[in-house]
């Protein structure tokens, strides 16, 4: 049980899980108001054009979020990575998924010659819902992008940037990991 492993981090370290996700221009879904006994319609451009975000989701209820440009690769991760250990100015303790980028050569390396601020854990393999990373995807998706389209991708990350600095995940991290 995680839960007992935890008490036995160094308490100047950070817990933090990742995950990436992509979101679209074009909402992915169909909900939206209709008159009883028309038919639904909803305004799309049929863009495929997508931003790829990587998310990091704190012990401490908090959401930080990264542009990982035109591919998800060990490359973007690890840049969001770095900019996360700048932005909250501790060292980390990670959770991760097995996504190939997440265990290559490269970021392997990079973990052992970075152990001193990060510690490195990865979740089981196919356990997804573990991931409470994967909650904030979830709430962002049903609360934002799922039900409208936007303009251009600026105009997507801004509101993306104005959802995620409003609203608070109050999902707790011990509910997820016991396993």
């Amino acid at each position: 049980m995680l839960k007992s492993k935890k008490r036995l981090l160094n308490p100047d370290y950070l817990f933090v899980t990742q995950d990436e996700s992509s979101f679209y221009l074009d909402s992915n879904r169909s909900k939206c108001w209709a008159i009883k006994g028309s038919k639904p319609i909803k305004f799309i451009s049929g863009s495929k054009t997508k931003i790829n975000i990587g998310g990091f989701y704190t012990e401490n209820r908090d959401f930080y979020w990264y542009d990982l440009g035109i591919k998800k690769n060990t490359d973007s991760f690890l840049k969001s990575l770095i900019k996360l250990k700048k932005d909250i100015g501790r060292k980390i303790f990670l959770l991760l998924d097995r996504a190939t980028w997440h265990k290559s050569k490269k970021a392997r390396e990079f973990f052992q010659n970075n152990k001193y601020w990060l510690q490195i854990l990865l979740f089981p393999p196919a356990t997804p819902d573990r991931n409470p990373t994967e909650y904030c995807w979830k709430t962002t998706r049903e609360e934002l992008t799922s039900i409208k389209s936007f303009k251009n991708i600026k105009v997507l990350k801004e509101e993306l940037d104005e959802f995620w600095e409003k609203h608070v995940f109050t999902h707790k991290m011990s509910h997820y990991l016991k396993w």
